[in-house]
């Protein structure tokens, strides 16, 4: 023995560096024991070195097993304890488990070659443990979990012999959850799994249906279904996913300056006895792949993807779905055969275990704004937990944010029309070369808080409405978890300004003032840059993002037009503090109650446009420590009972990014208050012209203003609140509208107001000339 700890411990120095979670729980003292699940030599040093590190005294005799030599051996070791802890009721043992994971990735098949690359089930012989240690070595991870107090389990249990049976089983139940929470269900059952779906009654009906609809025979259908079914599937490969860990790194470090990652602690715990299904906010090609690295960072399970088919291509496709990507069509309703089949590998995928991820917004957003919910997968989700509602299985909304996104160009091309590339395919980004040879600042994965699906979800009632109403808070809780990034503020700042021109100390300043806003906010985001804001724009002038000469930094008008981008990504932060000003500004006597009222009256649309968090309720007490937040910052001051706003710039920069929005609401109420009463369509139209030609006209620099999505959003809350109505096939006011616009028109420049009638008159000449 004492030849192998000369000889292997500095060798196995050179093949593990690990990964170590839960070092707060290391401690010493005679009553502690450390429970490994197996008795290998390596885990006992990797243990006593890590508990080194931490300056805590370890005996080897405080190091116990769950098995040794294939046996369970858990119940030996626990016998005496018990019977001293029954005996003495000061007798108070902790017991901490720890488990160690060498590549932390689920065996694929049965044999001894991937045992290499994987973090098997059922551990392999001396040799196999050897070459683990060779080829995952440095991918190793070490969990420290919370330790079990052995005296509570004394009060109700009456004899020693129950006390150990119940102890062990519990540390036993906690490895293999443990297990199953880092490494994932085993995959070899991938060939049953697909058999299962292609014979379940639902799949056999809806090839049936196929089979009659398309006049084919049976055989012709089910030969298409296992077509299909294959172009579905991932085909998880532990060999890839073990060799894009180091290439993710070395890439993340050649574009980013940092990736940030928050709130993954909170998954730990939920991830032992809960099914997680990662829903990320959808801004770039990179999200997938860095939530799935994150994950694998920090020990948990790697999520099976859902990604366009559009990215199943030559070379790139394999790959993504050998890493876990399950391929879907971007819409399938008018497919049956084809539904059926995701919604039931989603089912048994959820059934084994396994981690999933899919894009609440359905697509990537183009704009930075969060997209509307797409809820056709949450609702196969929901309906696969209704039919086994003793699962548990929790939502994860992720909130990812970049200071730039690779496909920054891309996106303003497709917006400003130009579609010569084809917008969802790889080819749209920049070519891997161009990529590599850019920094794109700091990226921020941050976890929100989790939904049980039997907290939020009700089994007995239809899925559908429940998982609409799913979507929406699914999407509160991203933008709760929002991080504020550098290029967001600049953009804010920068926008703010007439002509897109501002001296490199006052943007400074403004920068920080609204860093100091946000931490006050109610809807604070989870952290803010750290470094000071006259660094943010000379990183932001080396990624191309502005231009600085001197003093003045400034922005072209393409940049401007990319940097809106993040400026929406912050929208949701800055929105209610800009019109509160704006409110005051323009108000003739600015009492705090009378803000606060007519801030109740907008709230309504600016929740349903940005997925603001708080219900309309509790929204007075929000308005209350909103207007703190702006007292305190000194952009609202009081003279007696009424409020004023400050005439500083970082006042003013915030009420011209918020005017646009009242603006936009505005302009559809005054289109209706023209024309009395008009088609869906062509209410739609005739807003959208307004808004394009405001756009132009009054440099908003943005080319997502009008947007239908967001107009027609406010119609449905307008309809909603019975403030317009469908008559037959129009939509009209249900009320005047004319003290809702007089009340506009006080808050409203008179040029931009005057435009908006001007252009209305000269719709009203061509339809009288046409």
């Amino acid at each position: 023995m004492k030849l192998l700890e000369l000889v292997g411990r500095p060798l196995l120095s050179w093949m593990v560096t690990a990964t170590t979670l839960g070092s707060a729980h290391l401690h010493g003292g005679p009553r502690v024991r450390y429970v490994l699940e197996s008795d290998r030599w390596s885990h006992v040093q990797l243990l006593l070195e890590q508990a080194r590190r931490a300056g805590v005294d370890i005996k080897t005799e405080q190091i116990i097993f769950a098995r040794s030599g294939g046996q369970q051996v858990l119940k030996q070791h626990l016998s005496e304890l018990c019977q001293q802890s029954l005996q003495d009721p000061q007798y108070k043992i902790e017991l901490i488990p720890v488990s160690i994971f060498h590549g932390r990735l689920p065996i694929r098949e049965t044999s001894w070659l991937n045992l290499m690359y994987a973090e098997a089930w059922d551990q392999g012989g001396r040799i196999g443990r050897l070459m683990q240690l060779l080829i995952n070595g440095r991918q190793s991870l070490i969990q420290i979990d919370p330790p079990l107090q052995l005296q509570d389990l004394v009060n109700s249990t009456p004899d020693a012999t129950t006390l150990t049976r119940k102890a062990s089983l519990l540390l036993l139940q906690h490895f293999r959850t443990r297990r199953r929470a880092v490494v994932g269900p085993d995959l070899s059952h991938r060939r049953t799994l697909m058999s299962m779906i292609l014979h379940h009654p639902g799949v056999q009906q809806a090839i049936a249906t196929r089979a009659r609809e398309k006049r084919e025979n049976i055989h012709q259908a089910s030969r298409y279904a296992a077509r299909e079914l294959q172009r579905i599937a991932a085909n998880f490969s532990p060999v890839t996913a073990r060799l894009l860990h180091p290439l993710l790194n070395a890439t993340w470090r050649r574009l980013y300056d940092d990736v940030e990652i928050l709130g993954l602690d909170r998954l730990r715990e939920r991830a032992l006895d809960h099914q997680l299904v990662y829903l990320p906010c959808h801004r770039s090609h990179m999200d997938y792949l860095l939530l799935s690295w994150a994950l694998y960072r920090h020990g948990l399970m790697l999520p099976h993807v859902a990604a366009g088919d559009n990215l199943d291509i030559p070379i790139i496709g394999p790959i993504l779905k050998r890493g876990g990507a399950i391929f879907m069509r971007r819409s399938f309703q008018n497919d049956g055969l084809y539904r059926a089949l995701y919604q039931q590998y989603l089912a048994l995928m959820s059934r084994h275990g396994h981690a999933l991820e899919y894009f609440i917004e359905g697509g990537r957003s183009r704009t930075g704004r969060l997209l509307p919910a797409r809820t056709g997968l949450l609702n196969m989700t929901l309906d696969a937990w209704c039919a086994s509602p003793e699962r548990p299985v929790a939502l994860v909304p992720v909130w990812i944010g970049y200071d730039r996104v690779v496909e920054a160009h891309s996106y303003q091309r497709e917006l400003s029309g130009d579609n010569s590339r084809h917008p969802g395919t790889l080819n749209s980004l920049q070519s891997v070369w161009q990529v590599l040879r850019q920094r794109f600042g700091r990226v921020s994965v941050s976890i929100g808080e989790p939904i049980a699906l039997a907290d939020a979800v009700n089994p007995h009632l239809p899925t559908r409405p429940q998982a609409h109403a799913l979507g929406r808070q699914l999407l509160e809780r991203i933008n709760q978890a929002a991080v504020l990034t550098e290029t967001g503020v600049l953009a804010t700042v920068m926008l703010g300004q007439p002509q897109l021109i501002l001296d490199s100390d006052s943007l400074a300043l403004q920068c920080d003032q609204l860093r100091q806003l946000a931490q006050r906010l109610p809807n604070a985001p989870a952290s803010v840059p750290p470094e000071a804001p006259a660094h943010w724009i000379t990183r932001a002038r080396d990624r191309k993002q502005l231009e600085q000469s001197g003093n003045q930094v400034r922005l072209e008008p393409a940049q401007g037009r990319e940097m809106t981008f993040y400026r929406n990504n912050m929208m949701h932060l800055f929105v209610l503090p800009g019109l509160c000003l704006l409110l005051v500004r323009r108000s003739a006597k600015p009492l705090p109650q009378l803000i606060t009222r007519m801030l109740r009256v907008l709230y309504p649309y600016l929740q349903a446009e940005l997925f603001l968090p708080w219900p309309e309720p509790n929204f007075s007490a929000v308005a209350a420590q909103l207007r703190q937040s702006l007292l305190d910052q000194g952009l609202l001051t009081r003279e007696g009972k009424q409020l004023r706003a400050c005439d500083s710039d970082t006042a003013l920069c915030l009420m011209r990014n918020a005017e646009p929005v009242l603006l936009r609401y505005y302009l559809l109420c005054r289109i209706l208050q023209r024309y009395k009463a008009l088609e869906q369509d062509e209410l739609m139209e005739r807003s959208l012209q307004l808004a394009a030609k405001l756009q132009r006209e009054f440099g908003f620099d943005s080319a997502e203003y009008a947007d239908k999505r967001v107009l027609s959003g406010f119609v449905e809350q307008l309809i909603d609140r019975e403030i317009l109505q469908f008559k037959g096939s129009q939509i009209q006011p249900r009320v005047s509208l004319d003290g809702l616009m007089k009340q506009a028109r006080g808050l409203l420049t008179e040029r931009r107001l005057s435009f908006i009638d001007q252009q209305l008159d000269d719709q009203s000449q061509r339809s009288l000339e046409g």
